[in-house]
């Protein structure tokens, strides 16, 4: 009778072992992809969250109308491709953009015909800033500008980014030392409050598509 009273208590210890286990297993494998990445950490360069058919899906929604040089599918498709030679997260690039231009609706200095989706070179008061032949060159500005904020290694491709060398000549306090989003308020952007924030949060917006 002790006998099987002793391999009960034992089975029950197992039991609650494995249970204990199971928490911790669950905690350290399971609840960390649950909790979203704190701001401050997202990077300018890395892999990309959203897909490009979310990201199409998303400006289709916030402005159908896009003023654009080409289709939104193919200005997404181009941004995934220079994002991904340079290694700069294109989605989060492409929020950027959205946030710069009034999601390719304009109505400031910069006008479609520029292919400048970043605001290259305008500092306000009709000054309109830099102006590219094509959608691609435009977009491969802007991640070559990002580049320049986020790390000292070169281009991959032809340089395009007229305001690259300004930031790696005249502003050394910036020129491979920003390399997180929010790094970018009061930088990329002046003032610039909550400039990384608003991108970041349009990210979010997008994966819910």
């Amino acid at each position: 009778m002790r006998l099987i009273q002793k391999k009960k208590f034992i089975g029950a210890i197992v039991l609650l072992l494995a249970a204990v286990l199971g928490i911790i297993y669950w905690q350290i494998n399971e609840k960390p992809s649950e909790q979203p990445k704190i701001q401050d950490e997202i990077t300018i360069l890395g892999e990309t969250e959203v897909s490009p058919e979310k990201m199409i899906a998303y400006i289709q929604k916030k402005n159908p109308g896009a003023k654009l040089n080409c289709s939104i599918e193919e200005l997404v498709c181009l941004y995934y491709e220079e994002g991904k030679t340079e290694g700069v997260r294109a989605d989060l690039a492409l929020c950027q953009a959205i946030k710069e231009t009034g999601c390719f609706a304009y109505g400031k200095d910069v006008i479609p015909q520029q292919n400048n989706y970043c605001g290259l070179g305008t500092t306000g008061g009709g000054v309109q800033g830099a102006f590219f032949v094509t959608p691609q060159d435009g977009i491969r500005a802007h991640i070559q500008h990002l580049l320049a904020y986020a790390t000292t290694r070169s281009p991959r491709k032809k340089l395009v980014d007229p305001r690259y060398v300004l930031i790696k000549d005249k502003h050394p306090e910036i020129f491979g030392k920003v390399n997180t989003w929010v790094g970018l308020n009061g930088k990329w952007a002046v003032p610039g409050k909550n400039y990384g924030q608003e991108i970041l949060s349009m990210l979010e917006e997008a994966k819910r598509m």
